[in-house]
C-alpha cells in the first residue's frame, strides 16, 4: 500500500482527494471499469487511489513534463538503481558543508543532462532530489526550458526525507 506520494507536485489532488472520490463513476465502483487512463499524473494521488481501491486491470499515465515520466519509467525498470542513486545525492547534501551550493550544483547538472534515452536514472535521482530540497518542491522552468525553482528553507530545520526508499518501492510495485 502506498503510503504517501513520493513527489510534492504544484496541483497535486491528494488534498482533494476525498472531494473526487465523491465524483467517482458508478461504473469505476462496481468493478466495471477496468482500463484507467490518467493523462496528468503528477504526483499520482488519484492513480493510486484507483490502482488501491478498484479493479482496474490495466492504468496508462502521461504528463507533459517529459522529466517526471522519465521517473516513473525508472522507477519501474529498476528502483533499487534509483534508490542507490538518491542515497549518494543524500549523504553527499547532508555531510555538505553548503548545502545551498550543493543544491545548485545538482540544479545545474540537472539541467545539463538532456533526455535522449528511454530511461535516464541520473536525471531520475536529480529530479527527486530537487523536488524534495527546492522551494515547495515547486517545479518550474524558465523561457529556456531549465528547471530553475530555488532552495527550499525548512523553517524546522527539519532534514528533508530525499531517499523515502519504501515509497518509491511500494510506487514501483503499483507502476508492474
Amino acid at each position: 500500500k502506498l503510503s504517501k506520494p513520493f513527489l510534492k507536485w504544484a496541483g497535486g489532488k491528494g488534498q482533494l482527494l476525498n472531494k473526487f472520490k465523491e465524483l467517482y463513476p458508478q461504473e469505476l465502483i462496481n468493478g466495471e471499469i477496468k482500463i484507467y487512463i490518467e493523462p496528468f499524473v503528477g504526483g499520482g494521488a488519484v492513480l493510486f487511489d484507483i490502482l488501491q481501491n478498484y479493479q482496474i486491470e490495466k492504468a496508462y499515465i502521461n504528463d507533459i513534463n517529459k522529466e517526471l515520466i522519465n521517473c516513473y519509467r525508472c522507477i519501474k525498470a529498476n528502483v533499487e538503481e534509483v534508490i542507490k542513486q538518491l542515497d549518494i545525492l543524500e549523504k553527499e547534501y547532508l555531510t555538505s558543508e553548503d548545502r545551498t551550493n550543493y543544491f545548485y550544483k545538482v540544479r545545474d547538472r540537472y539541467n545539463e543532462i538532456q533526455l535522449n534515452a528511454h530511461y535516464d536514472f541520473e536525471k531520475c535521482a536529480d529530479f527527486i532530489f530537487l523536488n524534495k530540497t527546492c522551494f515547495n518542491g515547486l517545479y518550474r522552468v524558465n523561457s529556456k526550458g531549465y528547471f530553475n525553482s530555488p532552495i527550499g528553507r525548512s523553517s524546522s530545520g527539519k532534514i528533508p526525507d530525499i531517499v523515502q526508499a519504501d515509497a518509491i518501492r511500494a510506487l514501483s510495485r503499483f507502476l508492474q
